[in-house]
């Protein structure tokens, strides 16, 4: 039976900048991934948007770990060359109660210390995006974009150089309690199962991480840890608008995601999305019907797009703690012991903005460990 001090579950962005920041600990640590790479659940199928973090209720983790994260994604990237560029946001408004939406986001983000945010009018707008039609505007200048996957590789190089072990092709199907320390099964690639023994379990299992929660007798239901699959889809925009604006552009956010928004990428391209379809399955495909509505809800804003301009793109599955037709709900980071579960950190419900928040959760967990 192999022995663990640290054992993390989960390669996603969250697992892998855990691993890393834990490595400075001198730890023996195993990072067990159910697939053959980093981040191929929802860490590589996203915007790709360091976010701000005005959108998020006062004192949530969400708002606090976002704006922490944002400063320390900037200055990471900048530090070790992880592509990256700090665009600026524009959060469009072209009707009255547009208008008061983002202007309620501009307050919420005071409060969370969002830096920099401007309230701007359609003059302005005109002058930095010439392209897009907006009567108003909530200017976020401190979001941007990055390479998800860079960021992730830079995670996982520094945590293997630092000594955790990371093991790819390992599948947690089984764990157990046992007062002292926990057992934890896992099956490989070619079906073979081993157990690990280990003092501390932190999941970071993502879509899957109320199932762990699951194999510890934890009641996902009373306990609010059960976890909806929502699909979010993008359709790609002809390289011929290539570079026709330069800010990420959001329409004013729904309760379920933030709205189909153009994603920009660091090549000057850009895509649509994504939408929130409430799933049961995780499949990946994204379906051609949807893209009508995609261009409906699109054009508003962006007038020179045609609907031949749209190809199906990619699509992502977020892990969400509220069901369909509930309030958002905040990112679940705790200490189980309440639970009968010392040594096991929990994170469950971790979606956006996870990717921004990812050093920042990570430290949050580390000031978790330390006072196992």
């Amino acid at each position: 039976m192999n022995r663990a001090e640290i054992i993390i579950i989960g390669a996603g962005s969250i697992g892998l900048a855990i691993a890393r920041r834990l490595s400075k600990t001198g730890r023996n640590i195993v990072l067990l991934e159910r697939h053959s790479s980093f981040g191929q659940d929802t860490s590589t199928r996203n915007s790709e948007v360091i976010h701000g973090g005005m959108y998020y209720p006062t004192d949530s983790l969400k708002a606090r770990l976002c704006v922490d994260g944002n400063r320390m994604l900037y200055e990471l990237c900048s530090k070790h060359a992880v592509l990256h560029r700090k665009t600026g946001k524009l959060i469009i408004a072209n009707t009255e109660n547009e208008r008061k939406n983002i202007e309620e986001i501009y307050h919420q983000g005071q409060i969370n210390h969002v830096s920099n945010l401007q309230m701007i009018g359609e003059q302005e707008i005109k002058k930095i995006e010439p392209n897009i039609r907006a009567k108003w505007a909530l200017l976020s200048p401190e979001s941007g974009i990055l390479d998800a996957t860079e960021l992730m590789r830079y995670f996982e190089q520094e945590a293997l150089a630092n000594g955790v072990t990371i093991r790819y092709d390992h599948e947690v199907v089984g764990l157990e309690n046992r007062n002292n320390d926990y057992k934890v099964i896992v099956r490989r690639d070619n079906g073979k199962t081993e157990e690990i023994t280990t003092d501390v379990v932190i999941n970071a299992a993502g879509l899957y991480a109320d199932k762990i929660s699951t194999m510890l007798g934890i009641d996902i239901e009373n306990a609010g840890y059960r976890i909806y699959w929502v699909k979010g889809e993008y359709f790609d925009v002809n390289e011929r608008h290539r570079g026709k604006m330069s800010h990420l552009i959001y329409p004013t956010p729904t309760p379920v995601s933030l709205g189909i928004h153009v994603r920009m990428r660091l090549d000057g391209t850009f895509a649509l999305g994504p939408n929130a379809l409430y799933v049961d399955e995780i499949n990946y495909d994204v379906d051609p019907i949807h893209l009508d509505q995609f261009f409906s809800d699109t054009q508003k804003y962006l007038p020179f797009l045609e609907k031949s301009d749209l190809t199906p793109g990619i699509a992502g599955i977020r892990a969400k703690l509220q069901a369909k037709g509930e309030t958002a709900k905040d990112f679940i980071i705790r200490h189980e012991d309440d639970k009968g579960l010392p040594g096991f950190i929990n994170l469950v419900g971790i979606d956006s903005p996870a990717l921004t928040a990812c050093m920042a959760i990570a430290e949050e967990v580390a000031g978790i460990y330390k006072e196992l």
